[in-house]
């Protein structure tokens, strides 16, 4: 299977800078009303709004979903090519830790994510596995972070390296820097607990490999194997501390 994709580059630089600025612009911004109001306070009571600011806070996390990998794959033997069918999608699972902003309007984190993928050759019955760790660092924004319901909308970057897993004594491994966006709502369970679900896209290290092997009855197997990215629906439960 083949995925369009397209530069993420422009739009990236956009929202990485504002994600990583957004809470030091907002607080900079005049704001003549709250500003009066708290003016009237007496000082106690000054004192505890700002203790109710919620804080930037670590948290960890865990996700998991399914996943489809876009996948070129071509099997040659004895001079006679055949094509994979288009990758099923698969479960995968991942981890983030990270922490969020002040009252919690964006927030930074690692993320390690595995997928797998199964290329399929009807014709000659060969298939094997595909195999694509990710370690990204991501970053979101809020728009309703205030808010028990909250759309969010990201960007990430990293490394990720994708191989096989095969029985014909040879495989293949490439590897090379990623970037990608995601998308999800996050729902603010109690202080401490936040669920989410969401669709992330990765644009994978996308080298031709050229590699080979033996099938069950000895015959030579020319391979080559390409990837074009990775998209994933998933479900996420993250502890703040």
């Amino acid at each position: 299977m083949q995925f369009r994709t397209f530069s993420f580059l422009p739009f990236s630089s956009v929202l990485l800078f504002g994600c990583l600025t957004s809470a030091g612009s907002i607080a900079a911004t005049p704001q003549p009303t709250a500003a009066k109001a708290v003016a009237d306070l007496p000082s106690g009571q000054e004192a505890d709004q700002e203790a109710d600011k919620e804080a930037s806070r670590y948290f960890f996390g865990l996700r998991g979903g399914v996943s489809l990998m876009g996948l070129t794959d071509t099997a040659t033997i004895a001079g006679v090519s055949s094509s994979s069918d288009d990758a099923d999608a698969n479960g995968f699972w991942g981890v983030d830790i990270g922490y969020y902003t002040p009252e919690g309007r964006s927030r930074l984190y690692y993320s390690f994510e595995r997928h797998v993928a199964e290329s399929q050759f009807p014709s000659s019955g060969l298939k094997y596995d595909n195999i694509a760790n990710l370690n990204l660092l991501g970053t979101d924004y809020f728009f309703l972070y205030n808010k028990d319901f909250s759309p969010y909308v990201g960007l990430h970057f990293g490394y990720a390296s994708v191989s096989s897993d095969s029985s014909y004594h040879g495989d293949y491994k490439t590897s090379g820097f990623v970037i990608g966006m995601q998308t999800g709502l996050a729902w603010r369970v109690s202080t401490d607990m936040t669920v989410e679900a969401g669709f992330r896209h990765t644009v994978l290290p996308s080298k031709l490999k050229n590699w080979q092997g033996q099938d069950d009855q000895g015959n030579t197997v020319n391979f080559e194997s390409q990837q074009s990215g990775v998209s994933s629906l998933f479900l996420a439960a993250n502890y703040r501390y």
